[in-house]
Order: structure tokens, then C-alpha cells, then sequence
């Protein structure tokens, strides 16, 4: 845990955070009982909505840290191309190695060529492995666009004013996104809103890390407003879900998840109180170091975490007998927290693991010849162990 004394402990609270909301998406149960919503049932899947936009904020948190002016661009792109490589991709790939090999010698025999390949396959050829993996994806796309994005992406006066304005574009486009799904319309196409979601959140992160570094200074400013912004936009959110369904009988909408404009005021909002409640934690106190030595794994959870609750689907359906009466906001939190906290626990055992056989063996092999010059930096889902770089 020695690594862990110098890092953000807040940044790390927030990682272990989404990787929570992350296992809670992916063991929810049904909305309705019958033709009903069960708002108790709502009032959870809306939460965990923003488990993968916390991660992209982290990522833009710290993505363009070492971008000062457009003469840093063409020196930081290789090393943030080397860090992807090294400590995600290689990392991933072993992974769905892992999990191949797994679920054929789990699973009925036969010849080793029948095993899942194409699993593989469409992650390495498609960018396209049709399950969590799709973030790593994602993030591929911002190190082949960071010299594009790290241009806007500069603390200036003027590169300020374009990147807000292109914001601002961006999100309006999501809103009336948001607005012709509300009014059953469709008069514009402009469903990727200028840059894209997930790009979105990524220059959102980016404008919280120089907010936060404005105001660090003014903690309860910051929690309250965290706590205002998330509140409002949580709320909408179950109202307007609500409505869809009773007037339109829609469940499964887009007022729930990452595409919805309203994600963007709830995830800044959590990131903001989950952040500022990690400030008020002492410096390299055991709190801290427990916490950033957790962090250090969240990005094992997130790549087992899938896995995990394959292989404990028994427990699952256990666990959802015994909270029988699943239209009660006890046995519906009953049921969520004790099943994803068991989740939890085994993949943080498993990612521990993986960390010390795999990820820091290929970041050794990585770094061994490294020349003095520019860190590679921290990445979204993988946390860094010098959180100046």
C-alpha cells in the first residue's frame, strides 16, 4: 500500500464509486410488476445510470493534464498511446483470453477451436465486444483523436471560449435530442450532438478538473452544488420516465441513461459530492490509503466484475427469493446492495490479483527501457500511481 500515500484519494473514492454503479446495472431486475412501474425499482436503475459517465469524467479529469499549449500535443500523444497499450489494451486482452479459456474448460468439452474466439475477434478487429468492454473501445477513440481534442483542451483565455462554445453546441443538440423523444418527433438527426456522448462527458471532466482547481478552496460551495445539481436532475428523470411510460407505455426509455442530456447534470452533480466528500478526508491517513489502495484495482472490477455475476447467478436468484417483496424500497435495496457488495468483494479479490500477475508485470516490461520524458498519465478506468503525471 506504500504506492497508494501520494495519490488522490477523492479521485479514487469516485473510481470505486462508479465501479459500484457498474455492478448495480448489470444485476437489475425488472421494472414493472404486471403494466405498473414499481418506483422503488425505478429509483435504482435511474441511480446506477451514471456508473459509466463518472468514469469518462475521470478520464477527462486528467486526460489533458500535461497539455499546456498546442507545442505539447505531438510530444504527449505517444506516451498516451504507450500508456493505452500497455496498461489497458494488452491488459484487456489477456483478459478476454482469460475468460475464454474459462468458460470452455467450465463449460462442455470439445474441441479447443469451438471455444468463443470470435469473442476476441470482434474486441481486437470490430471494436465491438458486445458487452462492458465497449468503454475500452470508446477510449481508444480519444487517444486516435487526442491531438484534435488536446487543441481545444488548453487552460487559455481563448481556447476556453471555443471549447465552451462547442460545448454548449453539443449539449443543446442532445437536448433537443431529448426534446423530440419527449414530443415522439423526429425533425433533426443529430443524435451524436456535434461530438458524440461519451466525448461529451470526457471535456466535461475536463472543465471539472479547472473548476475544481478554482474553488478547492471553497468545499461546502462545492458539495452543496454537487448535491442541488444531482437532486434536480435525478428527479426529472424519474418524472419524465414516469410520464413516457404512462402516457406512451415506454419502460425501458432514454430519460434513464447515458444519452440522456439530464445524465449530464446528475453525473457532475455525484462527481462533484463524491469528490468533495473525499476531500474532507485526511491526507495519507489509513482512510485514504484504504481507499486509494482499492482504487488501484477498480480497474480489475470492471473487467471481471461481468464474469462474476455469471458465475453467481444461483446466488442472484437466492438472493431475489429471499427479498420477495421486490415493490418495497427495503427489499428492493436489500436485494441490490447485498448481492453487489458479494459481487464486489470477489472481483476486487480477482482484479487483485490480476494487478500483480498481469498489469504490473506488462507495465514493467513497458517501462524498463522507459527514457526520461513526458509520464504517460492516468487513464479513465485504470487508476495511475503518481497522480501528478
Amino acid at each position: 500500500m506504500s504506492e497508494s500515500k501520494s495519490k488522490n484519494h477523492s479521485i479514487e473514492l469516485v473510481r470505486i464509486f462508479a465501479c459500484l454503479l457498474v455492478i448495480l446495472a448489470h444485476i437489475q431486475i425488472v421494472l414493472v410488476d404486471g403494466t405498473s412501474i414499481v418506483t422503488e425499482r425505478l429509483f435504482f436503475s435511474t441511480a446506477v445510470s451514471d456508473d459509466v459517465p463518472l468514469f469518462l469524467l475521470v478520464t477527462g479529469f486528467f486526460f489533458f493534464n500535461r497539455v499546456h499549449s498546442d507545442s505539447d500535443i505531438i510530444p504527449t500523444f505517444p506516451y498516451k498511446a504507450k500508456s493505452f497499450l500497455s496498461r489497458i489494451y494488452i491488459p484487456t486482452i489477456i483478459y478476454i483470453l482469460i475468460n475464454i479459456l474459462y468458460r470452455y474448460f467450465t463449460g462442455p468439452q470439445g474441441s479447443i477451436l469451438t471455444a468463443d474466439w470470435a469473442y476476441l475477434g470482434n474486441f481486437v478487429f470490430k471494436l465491438n465486444p458486445g458487452d462492458h468492454l465497449w468503454y475500452i473501445c470508446t477510449y481508444m477513440s480519444f487517444i486516435f483523436f487526442f491531438p484534435l481534442l488536446a487543441f481545444v483542451c488548453q487552460d487559455t483565455p481563448q481556447k476556453n471560449e471555443v471549447r465552451r462554445i462547442l460545448l454548449s453546441i453539443a449539449i443543446a443538440g442532445a437536448v433537443i435530442t431529448d426534446l423530440q423523444y419527449f414530443f415522439r418527433t423526429t425533425m433533426l438527426d443529430i443524435d451524436k450532438y456535434l461530438w458524440g456522448y461519451c466525448t461529451i462527458f470526457l471535456i466535461i471532466g475536463y472543465e471539472l478538473s479547472l473548476f475544481i482547481r478554482k474553488s478547492e478552496n471553497q468545499k461546502k460551495k462545492m458539495l452543496l452544488m454537487g448535491i442541488g445539481l444531482y437532486i434536480l436532475g435525478f428527479a426529472a428523470k424519474i418524472l419524465l420516465q414516469k410520464y413516457m411510460h404512462v402516457e406512451y407505455g415506454y419502460v425501458q426509455n432514454r430519460f434513464r441513461w447515458l444519452q440522456c442530456s439530464l445524465c449530464f447534470v446528475t453525473t457532475t452533480g455525484l462527481f462533484l459530492t463524491i469528490y468533495t466528500l473525499g476531500t474532507f478526508i485526511k491526507n495519507n491517513g489509513i482512510p485514504a490509503r484504504i481507499i486509494n489502495f482499492i482504487g488501484s484495482c477498480t480497474f480489475g472490477i470492471y473487467l471481471f466484475h461481468h464474469l462474476i455475476i455469471k458465475e453467481t447467478k444461483t446466488w442472484q436468484f437466492e438472493l431475489i427469493a429471499k427479498f420477495t417483496n421486490e415493490t418495497t424500497l427495503k427489499d428492493v435495496a436489500g436485494y441490490y446492495f447485498s448481492y453487489a457488495l458479494i459481487v464486489l468483494a470477489i472481483s476486487f479479490v480477482t482484479a487483485l490479483i490480476f494487478r500483480f500477475a498481469v498489469e504490473k508485470p506488462v507495465a514493467w516490461i513497458f517501462n524498463r527501457k522507459k527514457k526520461t520524458g513526458i509520464p504517460a498519465g492516468p487513464s479513465g478506468a485504470i487508476p495511475d500511481s503518481n497522480p501528478s503525471s
